[in-house]
């Protein structure tokens, strides 16, 4: 998979953004793009409410996903798959959501015009549309049975 920009990883190797808000804040624009760009007053309100567990934890996290990735065998899920991407999300280049939907067979990818936190700051947007996937899932997964052909001996 493609890496996200060198700047934004370096910011995001440090756990200082949970350390001082301010900080938080101050970078939030570059390492979460999309409505972070936008509105100054998201980042400060985001980065007053998130908090670390400790540095321990962080930087675990930080080395388990250095060298993982699941291109390999995306192409054996089966099960119908929904990828969201924000098309400005400095962490996760969109080329990485287009190469996981391209190797998952059986899925659909929805590009939102926003960042990485999409899900937080474009909520009533994804809502409706993973609401739609699950329920069209829901519809084809209902079973019809089958009459049972009547064989003669």
């Amino acid at each position: 998979m493609v890496p996200g920009k060198p700047k934004v990883l370096w910011r995001m190797a440090s756990p200082r953004r949970y350390i001082q808000p301010s900080y938080g804040a101050h970078i939030a624009p570059d390492i979460y793009g999309g409505a972070f760009r936008r509105d100054k007053n998201l980042a400060l309100s985001f980065a007053s409410k998130v908090r670390s567990s400790g540095k321990l934890g962080y930087y675990w996290q930080l080395f388990a996903g250095l060298g993982w990735t699941s291109i390999h065998w995306l192409h054996k899920i089966k099960q119908p798959t929904l990828v969201l991407a924000g098309d400005d999300d400095p962490l996760i280049p969109l080329v990485n959501m287009r190469m996981l939907a391209w190797r998952i067979p059986n899925s659909q990818l929805h590009v939102l015009d926003d960042g990485h936190l999409f899900l937080i700051t474009r909520a009533e947007t994804v809502a409706p549309i993973i609401m739609k996937f699950l329920q069209e899932e829901r519809q084809r997964a209902v079973m019809h049975p089958q009459p049972t052909p009547v064989r003669s001996h």
